[in-house]
């Protein structure tokens, strides 16, 4: 078969980055219904297909297509380029490799068809049922024995710290997903959803997180021309983001049906989070040292940077939250989705976009396509999710203390929808933004993919 031919050393890579732009605009597309249902609940309300597209269907279908469809995605093609590049070998098994992004577009196929239809645990990023966790599990199994393969084969003896990230990223996946996703068939309650929010927010902690910073401290060093300013630091980075991240998930059932010291035990971790984040911080801006006027005209270096001041800001935001003054005003109001769009579109979306500008011109041997259309991805999905995060921030400190007040003298939850409307409206702008910034993106690829200007093919196995 064509597409499993190993000629093309790059082809995994490839099937990951493609797919993941398909589903960057899928999972786009049903964040924008979502918003304008805020303004409009019977938008797409008619019809037979009316019952799919219930606020409580296409919310997961969003959440689960951008997290485990593009960004998932595009992460592993990012590491199975990056990973021989720096062992300076082969990637371990590209037959296996190209089975396994095939199987992963099937996986958020069924994904989607399963939760339109209703099927769902009701868990946040776990609503998946058993039968296709068992399927993600196989995935990422195979995935992780691709990459550690690779890395025990290597013929550069140093590792680079990008690859430590790489590594605990997929030693932490499995089991995190095991783990968040068997106990809602063994367990029900209060410890139910502790183990759910373990799950929760380690997803984004220990994979998330950790393949974008490995990405970001590879990516860094090529964009400034500096070397990177601390190997020590990204460590000390590294290890803090294993020892305290693990323990956060109590603090999203702050002020809630669990014992008071759980409570304060997820604080005191989200708290001590601040040292990897300014560890890695740090680090970027020690490589970025005598390079900033290269920001102004290099748009992969906006990305990244970019992407690491939106992680700064979503780890001050998060132990920020985790006390449980602010939680008490901020929990179940619009400021929650405002700082969740951080991490994952701001942060590590960002670096992924950097990462692809700078990684199809190597696999396709093309130059981009357009230089003008990467300024315009970059500054219409900066203003859009400014737009998006400030009005969600806005909104909710507002519906907080409203109902704080409630009873007879404060606003009843359908009332403050009402007067919400107008940030609703700015949400949805900001959505807008964001949706076309993807489109601009991904017809720039496909340009380049088409037009680009030919690169001469190289011997370099570093780049």
């Amino acid at each position: 078969m064509a597409t499993l031919s190993t000629k093309d050393e790059y082809l995994p890579s490839k099937i990951f980055f493609y797919s993941s732009l398909i589903w960057i605009f899928v999972g786009m597309l049903y964040g924008l219904i979502l918003a304008l249902k805020f303004m409009w609940p019977d938008f797409l309300a008619w019809g037979p297909l009316q019952i799919y597209f219930q606020y409580g269907r296409i919310r997961p279908v969003h959440t689960n297509v951008i997290l485990f469809g593009w960004l998932t995605m595009a992460n592993i093609g990012a590491i199975f380029y990056v990973i021989p590049k720096l062992c300076r070998n082969q990637l371990a098994f590209p037959r296996l490799a190209t089975i396994v992004g095939i199987g992963w577009n099937i996986l958020i196929v069924l994904a989607i068809i399963t939760l339109s239809l209703g099927y769902t645990t009701t868990a946040e990023y776990a609503e998946l049922p058993l039968w296709l966790d068992v399927y993600v599990v196989l995935l990422v199994l195979a995935v992780a024995n691709i990459c550690f393969t690779t890395i025990a084969r290597r013929n550069e003896k140093q590792l680079y710290v990008s690859l430590w990230y790489f590594m605990g990223s997929l030693i932490w996946l499995p089991g995190l997903y095991v783990i968040g996703n068997l106990p809602y068939k063994l367990l029900s309650g209060v410890p139910q959803y502790l183990i759910f929010w373990f799950y929760g927010h380690n997803i984004i902690g220990l994979w998330f997180t950790t393949v974008g910073v490995g990405l970001i401290y590879y990516l860094l060093p090529y964009l400034t021309k500096n070397p990177l300013y601390s190997h020590k630091l990204s460590l000390i980075g590294f290890w803090t983001i294993a020892t305290f991240y693990v323990w956060n998930g109590p603090h999203h059932l702050q002020n809630g049906p669990i014992p008071l010291w759980l409570m304060k035990a997820g604080v005191i971790p989200s708290v001590l989070l601040i040292i990897p984040v300014w560890a890695v911080l740090a680090n970027i801006f020690g490589t970025m040292k005598g390079k900033w006027h290269v920001v102004s005209h290099n748009t992969n270096l906006k990305f990244l940077v970019t992407g690491g001041i939106f992680y700064l800001i979503t780890c001050l935001q998060g132990p920020f939250q985790s006390l449980q003054g602010p939680s008490s005003v901020v929990k179940f109001t619009d400021w929650v989705p405002g700082h969740a769009h951080l991490p994952v579109f701001g942060g590590f979306s960002f670096v992924v976009f950097a990462v692809m500008y700078y990684t199809i011109p190597k696999i396709t041997y093309r130059e981009i396509y357009s230089k003008k259309m990467m300024e315009s991805h970059y500054w219409l999905s900066t203003i859009g999710l400014l737009l998006f995060a400030f009005s969600t921030w806005t909104a909710g400190v507002f519906e907080g203390f409203a109902w704080i007040e409630g009873g007879q003298y404060g606003l009843q939850f359908t009332e403050m929808l009402i007067a919400m409307q107008p940030f609703f409206w700015i949400r949805s702008l900001g959505g807008l933004f964001m949706f076309v910034a993807q489109f601009i993106f991904i017809w720039n690829l496909y340009q380049t993919h088409r037009k680009g200007e030919r690169i001469p093919k190289t011997n370099e196995s570093t780049a």
